[in-house]
């Protein structure tokens, strides 16, 4: 049967420091928009009570370039707090990675570069996290951003709401080489470092993605696409060693790319490999745990006989499933645990319509097991590891799975626990531009949701059609997802779509809500309650590059048959 993908699956589915003396100077391009040394603009990364990763590139034809850092209270980087330098060198395509720390928590900071001559990178603002309990944490999730079908629209709507964080899961961005709304640079698929260097470097000018960055610090990992097309640990759906090189090369430049342009506190293993799965405390009461169900994983199984076999197959690999089973599982884990996962985590299997052949649902990606209709690429493929997380989760409550990759929005209680209640709950961001699945859809897609809604009584929200990003907001006692809609090329367009409330303790139900929440006051200053020291300047210098209802089922039986045209796409 020909190679698995998930999305046609699922379509079938329905005031600057000066910088010292430096002799001789570099000479510095001109770039992006705008021009100057800083065109690529600047981000924050993985951001801790005490802490944060700051970023930027300097556009340079040197092999290398010290950048002089300020950190400061204020957004003119007058009152500055933290400075020091770092070099910007070619072997990281001049990506520099500054990890600050000592600072207090719980606040807003800005941030700049200095290159030498003067020139000035853009002001960015980021956070450090509460270092107590938090009254509540907010954050923003996004995924699925291919720069050739279209603006990032959904990226400047949301660096214009009040988050703590934006939370990326997967696919920032897309190896395949296609024109569409927007030419990808370079114009052929990624094999190489140096192209999929430019591929970020490319979205990286576009003035909404750069707003998101310099407005909100970001958790991101990667999915397949910053890879190749349903990658796996041994290779990808298309990728063929004779004409794309190696797997492990390829791998290799494109992780490599990923860190020098998105970082995290990852960790590099002896034979060269990231490890990017990491545990994040946004409060004392909040942690963030940060998975990969890529780059480790077994491939897919290829027939029904390999699904029902999935004890014998991984989506996490053995360190990072140890890892993750012992955080989930300890007497310690905190009130509130969320999982940024890529992959649909849920269940779900779809029973077959009559009239469609077992040939057109596997020629569409799928796999028939029994009289169903299975996506093995998701965490459905390997049953018998989603069974092991979510007994380590228990039945405590307090456990949300964040999800992205199927071009859609989805909520859904559980997989339930020993007694039959609901446990945890997912939520599904849309697709920033990726082609959502109502864009193929044969039937209305509203038809298509509503089966889908008869399907599973846990499933308490899906929209198969628009595109935005999702905000989850957590308190001492519940949370609430909401799904932000933005039509790709118009910031302006953004619509409330819906919510949902769930309490942190058990049963974990998701109850339909009218209308968002406010966003909340930037924190830029200590509460007036507190007594805060001043925050002594202090110099870092010589910083290296840390690396069934009515017609529901002629509906679903349109759509699953629509899913051979739908492959014959790509």
């Amino acid at each position: 049967m020909p190679a698995l993908d998930r999305r046609r699956v699922l379509q079938g589915l329905g005031a600057l420091v000066v910088a010292p003396a430096l002799s001789p100077r570099p000479a510095l391009e001109r770039g992006g928009p705008g021009g100057g040394a800083f065109a690529s603009g600047v981000a924050s990364f993985d951001p801790t009570a005490d802490g944060v990763l700051l970023w930027t590139r300097v556009t340079s034809l040197e092999p290398r370039v010290t950048l002089r850092w300020t950190v400061a209270e204020d957004e003119g980087l007058t009152r500055i707090v933290r400075t020091g330098t770092a070099r910007a060198e070619a072997e990281a395509d001049h990506c520099v990675t500054v990890p600050v720390d000592g600072l207090p928590p719980g606040r807003t900071w800005w941030y700049g570069f200095e290159a030498p001559g003067g020139q000035r990178s853009p002001v960015g603002r980021t956070r450090t996290m509460p270092a107590g309990p938090a009254e509540r944490v907010r954050l923003g999730l996004v995924s699925c951003s291919r720069y050739a079908a279209g603006g990032f629209a959904a990226y400047r709507a949301l660096a214009e709401r009040e988050v703590d964080l934006v939370v990326h899961l997967g696919d920032y961005i897309y190896e395949d080489g296609r024109a569409d709304a927007r030419a990808h640079d370079p114009p052929e698929e990624l094999r190489t470092l140096e192209q999929y260097r430019r591929r970020y470097a490319q979205h990286r000018l576009d003035p909404d993605l750069q707003a998101l960055h310099a407005r909100h610090p970001m958790v991101s990992v990667w999915d397949d696409h910053e890879l190749a097309d349903n990658a796996w640990s041994g290779g990808a759906r298309a990728h063929d060693d004779a004409l794309d090189g190696p797997w492990p090369d390829r791998r290799q430049a494109a992780t490599t790319a990923h860190e020098e342009w998105v970082p995290g506190r990852t960790r590099r293993r002896e034979d060269g490999r990231l490890e990017a799965w990491r545990a994040l405390a946004l409060a004392t009461d909040v942690e963030l745990l940060v998975i990969d169900t890529r780059s480790w994983r077994d491939e897919a199984p290829r027939d029904a006989a390999a699904v029902e076999a999935s004890e014998d197959r991984t989506i996490l690999g053995e360190a990072q499933r140890a890892w993750l089973l012992d955080r989930l599982a300890r007497p310690e884990r905190p009130a509130w645990t969320l999982v940024a996962n890529q992959v649909m985590y849920h269940p779900l299997r779809v029973p077959l319509p009559g009239g469609v052949l077992a040939s057109q649902v596997e020629e569409a990606g799928f796999l028939v097991v029994g009289d169903e209709a299975v996506n093995p690429d998701q965490w459905d493929g390997y049953a018998a590891e989603r069974e092991a997380v979510s007994t380590a989760m228990g039945g405590r409550g307090g456990v949300v799975v964040l999800t992205g990759d199927v071009h859609s929005s989805w909520a859904w209680e559980g997989p339930a626990n020993d007694g039959g209640q609901p446990a945890m709950v997912e939520v599904v961001a849309p697709s920033v531009t990726a082609e959502s699945l109502g864009d193929r859809l044969p039937a209305p897609a509203a038809l298509v949701e509503t089966a889908l809604r008869g399907l599973d009584a846990e499933l308490s929200h899906v929209d198969l059609s628009q595109h935005g990003y999702a905000v989850v907001e957590l308190g001492p006692d519940d949370l609430q997802a909401e799904w932000w809609y933005v039509e790709v090329d118009d910031p302006a367009s953004q619509t409330f779509g819906a919510a949902r409330r769930a309490p942190r303790s058990v049963p974990m139900r998701l109850t339909e809500v009218d209308g968002p929440r406010p966003d909340p006051v930037p924190t830029t200053a200590p509460p007036s309650t507190t007594t805060t020291a001043p925050v002594a300047p202090r110099r870092d210098d010589g910083f290296e590059l840390p690396w069934p209802l009515a017609g529901g089922a002629a509906a679903v039986a349109a759509t699953v048959a629509a899913a051979v045209a739908l492959r014959r796409r790509r």
